[in-house]
């Protein structure tokens, strides 16, 4: 995984989750000058939207399409089944909860029926798996606007799924260093991050 791509587009997530516009014109337009494909960059702003709101996401898209200066590429098609989005989906929640998804799956049930089958369709299926960007990139992207809206026990799991999909502990520690580059973390957001670096590690071993 390329660092100062990563860095790109983890700055980029942790600005659209905040909304810092100006932010966004300017880290989109070194990322396109630094060599990120357009194509690219439209993918990562389209997954924010499960972490910010919409809202935050077409505001996102306007200054990225500002930066851009012309009529953006369309995007290559997709999708799947409905079928094969929600195995696609199911296939990658597993990898990322490991041996936890069914916990975590019971949990998501619990608290609505109808809301584990939306996190598997819609968050792991029809985005997290999306095939344009390696999924390490989309969980760096992940950790970075978790850590900057301050959801700490979500963040955690992320770390361990970067990290069960083939990140590393310094590209966790990079989402992290850029999302300070919006503003100052909290204390607790880095040692929850070490936290989950520790015991991925324990199970490993």
């Amino acid at each position: 995984m390329d660092a100062n791509r990563c860095r790109h587009l983890a700055r980029i997530a942790a600005a659209a989750a905040l909304g810092r516009r100006r932010l966004l014109g300017s880290w989109y337009r070194a990322a396109l000058d630094e060599g990120v494909a357009i194509a690219d960059l439209q993918e990562a702003t389209l997954q924010v939207f499960l972490f910010a709101g919409y809202p935050r996401t077409i505001d996102a898209f306007e200054e990225l399409h500002a930066a851009y200066g012309v009529a953006p590429p369309p995007p290559p098609p997709l999708e799947p089944e409905p079928g094969n989005l929600h195995k696609r989906g199911r296939a990658l929640f597993d990898r990322i909860y490991a041996h936890h998804a069914d916990t975590v799956l019971g949990k998501l049930e619990f608290h609505h029926p109808d809301f584990a089958e939306y996190v598997i369709y819609d968050a792991y299926g029809q985005v997290l798996g999306r095939p344009f960007l390696p999924v390490e990139e989309r969980e760096v992207m992940a950790i970075s606007m978790l850590a900057i809206m301050d959801l700490r026990a979500q963040m955690h799991s992320h770390v361990l799924g970067a990290l069960r999909v083939g990140a590393t502990p310094e590209s966790v520690r990079l989402a992290l260093s850029a999302a300070e580059e919006v503003e100052r973390l909290p204390h607790h957001i880095h040692v929850a991050a070490e936290d989950a670096i520790v015991k991925y590690r324990e199970r490993e071993a």
